[in-house]
């Protein structure tokens, strides 16, 4: 029988099994094909869709409520044109945090209400794009409401009335148009010029206890009182226009200008947005936020508010306003209104 040698003797420039495995495995460490793998995962990580909104545009909201009917509508849109992120929704209580929140890092969208915008330091981040249709309108209209039989026609009239005040969605420009009315009239500040003033909740709080002659006046939008005719049409009948405002832009949504991860993602979203009443989860944002649809923004819808800004400013400036100090507002924080600060209902 013949044997065969076999020589196991490692050979002096050659790496022992061991090494070489673990050279093999440096190897691949060190090549390129495993940092792309990582990029590659880092890249397919969801990115975060962020979305603001402030406490004064959901009135009679569940906070809760508000933040996760944007996040699923969102969510499900991302799922529709093909996108990946994840929705973080943040409702803000008052102006300085919503704008310190904006310049930190512009959101994605802010839900905002149009006084605010204005006042905010916000225009070279966020760019208004649309605006709410609610029961067919777009904007608001505000109005001063007395009954017909009460010989009160004139603002002057009211003078140690007592009157309520509807809390509007868009409150700053109701309450800052009626405030101008008084300015403009040099009446004084509504605490020391009216009776009483009380801020209520719902319309119908606002207008029939005028209607039944409890109180003197009231101030509402003119949506609200359309509806209490179309629920009791002898409101329509009893009750008179003393006053009415300018068409004002209601609640807006802004995008931001820049640093969109695609131009894609921008304009996906855009087309979600304008599609809202069209999607299921679109339509329950309508239904929680009693809108119609959203519909986009023209600049000069806003034009309408900057003269009030700039005659609200100019009377105060001109010292029409009273020196008494105003006691503060509930819902506006203290950047939503124009230097010097204003009389309050």
């Amino acid at each position: 029988m013949s044997h065969i040698n076999i020589d196991y003797t490692i050979q002096p420039n050659q790496p022992s099994p061991h090494w070489a495995a673990a050279l093999a495995a440096l190897g691949l460490l060190l090549s390129p094909w495993p940092a792309r793998a990582l990029e590659t995962n880092q890249a397919s990580a969801p990115e975060i869709f962020t979305v603001g909104m402030a406490k004064v545009c959901f009135l009679n909201v569940n906070r809760n409520d508000a933040t996760a009917a944007y996040k699923v509508f969102l969510e499900k849109a991302a799922r529709r044109f093909g996108n990946s992120y994840t929705v973080a929704a943040e409702l803000y209580d008052d102006s300085p945090s919503f704008e310190a929140a904006i310049q930190r890092e512009p959101m994605n969208v802010a839900v905002i209400d149009p006084w605010q915008f204005l006042t905010m330091d916000i225009h070279s981040q966020m760019k208004p794009c649309f605006t709410v249709v609610e029961n067919g309108k777009v904007g608001r209209k505000y109005l001063v409401l007395t009954r017909r039989d009460s010989g009160l026609t004139n603002l002057m009239s009211l003078r140690g009335k007592d009157i309520l005040e509807l809390d509007f969605v868009s409150a700053g420009v109701g309450r800052i148009w009626f405030d101008t009315l008084l300015l403009a009239t040099k009446l004084g500040a509504p605490e020391t010029f009216f009776g009483s003033t009380e801020v209520v909740s719902k319309p119908a709080a606002a207008i029939l206890p005028v209607f039944f002659g409890k109180k003197s006046a009231c101030v509402v939008d003119e949506s609200s009182f359309d509806l209490m005719k179309e629920l009791n049409p002898q409101v329509g009948q009893m009750l008179q226009v003393m006053a009415v405002s300018d068409n004002y832009a209601d609640v807006v949504l802004c995008l931001r200008k820049d640093r969109w991860s695609s131009a894609k993602l921008k304009a996906d979203t855009i087309t979600a947005l304008k599609e809202l009443n069209q999607d299921l989860a679109g339509q329950q944002v309508c239904t929680l936020f009693k809108i119609d649809r959203m519909v986009p923004l023209e600049e000069s819808q806003l034009d309408t508010l900057r003269t009030l800004q700039a005659t609200y400013t100019a009377l105060q400036n001109a010292g029409a306003a009273t020196n008494a100090p105003a006691p503060p507002l509930s819902q506006l924080g203290k950047n939503d209104l124009p230097p010097p600060g204003r009389p309050s209902l």
